[in-house]
């Protein structure tokens, strides 16, 4: 029997060897953050491949002054990793492209109500107390029983 930590270590490391992919995603989620609004709402973050980071402007003119201070963006953002992640910044024309800095998927502003079952807690006497599943029974309980209070 392989052990279950080592089977995920292992399919991680195929996926993400060297932790640029997580490192990457941390640099997307807070570009705003790292190289301040001014440079933020002229490129935006479109990829990686190897040590360059590829970033999208909306105009030719951005793409030519954001590639005179490609090195100043390439340390500033090193600096926030604490390691030489990126050694070349390439910038193109978004051209409709999603920027990796935007969330896609927006949580819903509505909740569905949630209905108390008719016998509630009556499973309790069939389990013992401290297995797993009568904690979580129990905490199913609790949440109609904190509603009706």
């Amino acid at each position: 029997m392989y052990p279950v930590d080592k089977s995920i270590n292992k399919y991680l490391g195929r996926i993400d060897s060297d932790g640029s992919r997580y490192i990457f995603i941390n640099i997307c989620s807070r570009w705003d953050q790292i190289v301040g609004a001014e440079i933020a709402a002229l490129v935006k973050p479109l990829g990686q491949k190897n040590k360059t980071l590829i970033l999208g402007a909306q105009d030719s003119i951005v793409i030519q002054e954001i590639t005179f201070a490609s090195q100043q963006i390439i340390d500033t953002i090193n600096d926030f990793c604490g390691a030489d992640i990126f050694d070349k910044l390439r910038v193109e024309l978004l051209k409709g492209r999603t920027p990796l800095d935007r969330k896609l998927v927006h949580r819903p502003h509505i909740s569905i109500p949630v209905k108390k079952p008719r016998q509630l807690g009556n499973l309790m006497g069939f389990m013992s107390e401290d297995s797993p599943v009568a904690r979580c029974y129990s905490r199913y309980v609790d949440f109609f029983r904190d509603k009706d209070s």
